[in-house]
């Protein structure tokens, strides 16, 4: 017996009422008004933006990202947001100011004979950090830095060439300054350090990666300034020190400061501007983030997110205004924040803005040349399962739509279309396809703040993997395509009006793409979970693993129902009967793994009960509970300590799957489930002992609390 009919003529119902999909067409939105959108926004005006922002060193609150926050601001006033402001938020770190720097090769009296770095070629050729400096020094090479490289080359009152990876600098900057007394480090890449998807100096050897210094001290000395060189540099330099008959002799300036002007204390900012909804009692503000601090270029990462986003608020604007475009039910709040921090000091705050909030689009990386190099793939990360909604479903739907509007096959032409169905393209952009795709969750973004505890927010986020320019002089215009960084600005407002536009008369669209979707979902799944019946050779432990990864997939989805009932109050009787077809589900499922237990195992009884390890028994016993608030988790977040071996995204979403209900052992389950089904190779693995691990530290944080299981 078989219940999944039911789920399926739920969907094809739902379906039948919505508007019919044409070919290459965005189904949850008129098509009108897909056009529109797509139409309006231009990735010609979004890079001009990228101009203006790559031209500034951005670290964290220096003088340069208030120039270029302000600069944004300006902007977004012009584009016409609605209260629009620059927020000045507390910072836990360190400001800097890089002002300026040279480092010369001098003769014997101190005239110049040759620039080795400078500000004016690159201000990351300058350490962030680096303290205020006047020295001029022999210099001495001390190949990898190991203390007997440094103990031989007596280094007290000298600047140091070393070559390493880029965690290296901070291990030399002690070793050599601060406990041998150094007068300064110049750092290049070690030609073999491995690439691991960003950072290939050997295939790129005038990348120069943008470092930070610590600023603590050791023993009472300081950390002094550290120039960061690329690798035909740090070789030129090399061979020229060995050839040399006499040491090298180096002037060192560095204007730089620890501080800002623009505030007396470490300070960040964040813009705010909104679309008001014309139902702001909805308290359903749909949010797009992205983040202006970064490097000197940065053009992609993530001065492409803030471009993209201000043509967004540009052409929505422009269209409400002129009439062309509803103004959308729910308000958007347009976040141009400090990368990760700002929407934690944010929330802690304020945290009653947290019961405002529905949902968030990040873009972090929007606007890379996919032909370049390893070719860059747009992913786009999926909503986790802690906090799945029929936001990843809009998501996928939005990326489907994109990706076959831009893409070519032999039948669309034998069909009449040109190179693609429904193309956009930027007038000086590239005609490549786009390549993008939905992938699991991954954070280190601005998406991360939104989905973690305490905030419970669910969230995407749009990156380019892999980006092998990331964090270095290579992160430039001319590896922007405005072709692309035009798709995914159109992707991002599709979903972002989606959301925020969706009533009663779009929950039928909106319903069939969350159960289509979740079905398919669920049937991936189950396909898992009959793979271990087949694979594994207990197929006792086989049958409950298959079990776990079931009932997985179905709370995953009871969620994504759940979600569909924010879009209006009327709908509840139908979401209710989802559900109820979605517990029908389950059960069949559950069923055909019992029968398949059967058959694997050569048997005609149920499964033998359970066994539970030592470590898994007192994982049972637990069920942890979250008790910090936003301020709580801001100051000691950091104070959980996962396992090392443990892949820290997933960590951090056991973390948030914490509700007060599920046990340390339900986590396992979870997590489990989670790995199966993306893969080990992206989540690793995890062991009952990791979980315990993770859980007592959580405790220890004061964060969490377990609570005895009776």
């Amino acid at each position: 017996m078989t219940t999944a009919r039911p789920l399926l003529l739920a969907a094809c119902v739902l379906a039948a009422s919505a508007p019919a999909a044409a070919a290459q067409q965005y189904p949850l939105l008129d098509s009108t008004l897909t056009n529109r959108i797509s139409a309006e926004i231009s990735g010609d005006a979004a890079y001009d933006h990228i101009r203006i922002l790559s031209a500034y060193h951005r670290p964290q609150g220096s003088d340069t990202l208030f120039v270029a926050a302000s600069y944004v601001q300006r902007m977004a006033r012009a584009f016409g947001l609605d209260s629009v402001h620059l927020i000045m938020q507390e910072s836990k770190r360190a400001t800097w100011n890089p002002g300026t720097s040279d480092l010369w090769i001098v003769d014997d009296h101190g005239a110049p004979l040759e620039r080795v770095a400078s500000s004016i070629d690159n201000r990351i050729e300058l350490a962030d950090r680096s303290r205020p400096a006047d020295v001029t020094a022999e210099l001495v090479d001390v190949g990898a830095g190991s203390d007997a490289e440094l103990d031989a080359a007596n280094v007290a009152g000298k600047i140091v060439l070393v070559r390493g990876s880029p965690g290296d600098l901070g291990r030399v900057m002690a070793a050599a300054v601060q406990r041998r007394g150094a007068a300064g480090v110049i750092w290049y890449p070690d030609p073999y350090t491995p690439s691991r998807g960003f950072f290939s100096f050997g295939d790129q050897p005038t990348m120069v990666p943008w470092l930070t210094l610590s600023t603590q001290p050791i023993d009472g000395k300081l950390p002094t300034f550290a120039f960061v060189i690329s690798l035909r540099g740090g070789v030129a330099l090399h061979n020229r020190a060995a050839a040399s008959k006499a040491p090298l002799r180096l002037h060192a300036i560095v204007k730089s400061e620890l501080g800002s002007t623009v505030h007396s204390k470490p300070w960040m900012p964040m813009v705010e501007g909104v679309i008001r909804g014309t139902s702001p009692d909805a308290a359903q503000d749909v949010v797009l983030t992205g983040h202006m601090q970064e490097e000197q270029h940065s053009a992609n990462d993530d001065a492409s997110g803030c471009a993209s986003m201000l043509e967004i608020a540009r052409a929505l604007t422009k269209l409400i205004d002129e009439g062309f475009l509803p103004r959308p039910r729910r308000t958007i709040r347009f976040w141009f924040t400090t990368e990760n921090d700002s929407e934690r000091r944010y929330f802690a705050d304020h945290p009653e803005i947290l019961k405002r909030l529905w949902v968030d689009i990040n873009q972090d990386m929007v606007g890379a040349d996919q032909s370049v190099d390893v070719m860059r793939t747009q992913n786009v990360n999926r909503v986790p399962f802690a906090r799945f909604h029929f936001l990843n479903d809009v998501m996928e739907s939005v990326i489907d739509y994109m990706v076959a509007a831009n893409s070519s096959n032999i039948t669309q032409y034998r069909n009449g279309y040109g190179l693609y169905p429904k193309p956009h393209l930027s007038h000086n952009g590239s005609m490549d396809r786009y390549n993008a795709q939905p992938v699991w969750y991954q954070g280190d973004s601005d998406h991360e703040g939104f989905v973690d505890a305490p905030a419970g927010i669910p969230a995407v986020g749009f990156g380019n993997e892999p980006d092998r320019f990331i964090h270095s002089n290579l992160d430039d215009l001319q590896f922007i395509d405005r072709t692309q960084l035009g798709r995914n600005a159109v992707s991002a407002a599709l979903i972002a009006y989606t959301i925020a536009s969706a009533d009663s008369s779009d929950f039928a669209a909106l319903a069939a793409e969350t159960v289509g979707r979740g079905e398919a979902r669920i049937g991936r799944s189950v396909g898992v979970a009959m793979q271990l019946l087949a694979a594994w050779p207990d197929k006792t432990a086989a049958y409950y693993a298959a079990a776990d990864q079931v009932r997985y997939a179905i709370e995953r989805e009871h969620r994504a129902i759940a979600s569909l009932g924010g879009i209006s109050s009327s709908k509840a009787a139908a979401v209710a009967q989802m559900q109820g077809t979605l517990d029908e589900r389950e059960k069949s499922a559950l069923h055909e793994l019992e029968l398949a237990y059967q058959r694997e195992a050569h048997t005609t009884h149920a499964p033998p009960a359970r066994k539970l390890s030592a470590t898994e028994m007192e994982l049972a016993k637990m069920r942890p509970a979250i008790v910090g608030g936003p301020r709580e988790f801001l100051f000691h977040r950091d104070d959980v300590e996962p396992d090392s071996g443990v892949n820290e995204y997933l960590s951090s979403q056991l973390l948030a799957t914490i509700d007060g209900h599920r046990t340390g052992l339900d986590l396992y389950h979870i997590a489990a489930a989670e790995i199966r089904e993306a893969g080990t190779q992206y989540y690793g693995e995890i062991t009952p002992e990791n979980v315990l691990h993770l859980l007592e530290s959580a405790q220890r944080s004061k964060l969490f609390r377990i609570d005895p299981v009776r």
